[in-house]
């Protein structure tokens, strides 16, 4: 299997993995053949990423960690509790009901043994970026407290506090946080929502105290430059610094008002370099370890000129994956492909240099 770019998607390309769209609805089955009408549909909704057939790597599998599936009944949950609840701070116990099932199930994926890889792309369809970010920054959240030693009992809550992190946006004035550059007076406000958030959970019986903590923290940064209290370090609650993280990234790697998205593994080489800084070390690399800079089924070239496809993500080893050369330092390609472990110590002189047809 290998990942492209929706954007690089050519006809005749056979998809592996069916397209699903951002609720969970499957639009595309697998083993369609990509022609006119695919890519027009592709195009109208957003879709970022796609896993197609390629014979070089028919034994690789590209395996998801948490089911588009889950993730889009999560999106679809948030977006009925916004539409049902805008402007107010009262929410419908059977609307917070559709919103855990999906918490629920995605953090028993996580048990007994985490197999798999987040799916790293981001929400490309600005419409959609207030209920799929969420969603997505939920799953990632799950994944980060279960490599923290977050048990069954402790995650659902981390999950719920991720997937409701922005609801004090409801009681924000209209628009204010589609704004690509607030004014000081609407940064103000944008400031408020965590509190607002964590005031709306902390209503609700069926949510320890420790969820509205959470959503009211998710802003503050390791180095105390965050909002609402700017809180430093092991102040700041552990679940809200792992959400900070997780949300931050899934900002970085999505279409937003005011910025483009950037790929995935230059989201993660900025979540780097604010270690310490931005982010918790300890959560940073946690975070690195457990989403690679270069997932299974990418193209990248090396720095010997040697082209070839992520064979084996190699997790733990930063940026050091498994390869599978498919065309020589001179761009011509190899009848036999082979794969080249970068995590090898007769291997440290090659890096990979550039993610290429994606």
């Amino acid at each position: 299997m290998r990942r492209v770019s929706a954007k690089n998607a050519k006809e005749g390309m056979v998809l592996e993995r069916p397209v699903f769209d951002s609720q969970g609805y499957e639009l595309i089955e697998s083993g369609s053949t990509i022609d006119d009408e695919i890519l027009r549909t592709l195009s109208i909704y957003g879709i970022s990423e796609l896993i197609i057939n390629d014979w070089r790597v028919d034994d690789v599998p590209v395996q998801t960690l948490i089911s588009p599936e889950l993730e889009g009944m999560a999106t679809q949950a948030l977006r009925v509790i916004i539409a049902e609840s805008q402007g107010s701070k009262f929410i419908e116990e059977a609307l917070l009901e559709e919103a855990e099932s999906p918490i629920f199930q995605m953090t028993r994926e996580l048990f007994p043994e985490v197999i798999g890889e987040m799916n790293a792309s981001g929400c490309q369809q600005l419409s959609d970026y207030p209920f799929v970010q969420p969603a997505k920054t939920a799953s990632l959240s799950l994944l980060m407290g279960r490599r923290l030693g977050m048990g069954m009992l402790e995650l659902p809550g981390l999950g719920m506090a991720a997937l409701m992190k922005d609801l004090g946006g409801l009681l924000l004035p209209a628009g204010v946080l589609d704004k690509a550059e607030p004014s000081e007076s609407e940064l103000l406000e944008v400031h408020k929502h965590p509190g607002y958030g964590a005031e709306i959970i902390s209503q609700l019986e069926r949510f320890g105290p420790e969820v509205a903590e959470a959503i009211f923290y998710h802003h503050e940064r390791w180095d105390g430059s965050g909002y609402p209290e700017g809180l430093k370090k092991e102040d700041i609650p552990t679940s809200a610094r792992i959400i900070a993280l997780c949300d931050s990234y899934y900002e970085l790697v999505s279409k937003r008002p005011d910025s483009p998205s950037i790929m995935p593994h230059e989201a993660i080489e900025y979540v780097m370099a604010y270690s310490g800084d931005l982010f918790d070390p300890k959560i940073v690399e946690i975070f690195v370890r457990q989403v690679p800079l270069y997932p299974t089924g990418v193209t990248v070239k090396l720095n010997s000129g040697e082209v070839g496809i992520v064979s084996d993500s190699n997790l733990g080893y930063i940026g050091r994956p498994t390869v599978r050369i498919c065309y020589d330092e001179e761009g011509k390609p190899l009848k036999e492909p082979y794969d080249l472990s970068l995590a090898q110590p007769e291997n440290q002189g090659r890096m990979v240099v550039q993610i290429v047809d994606y």
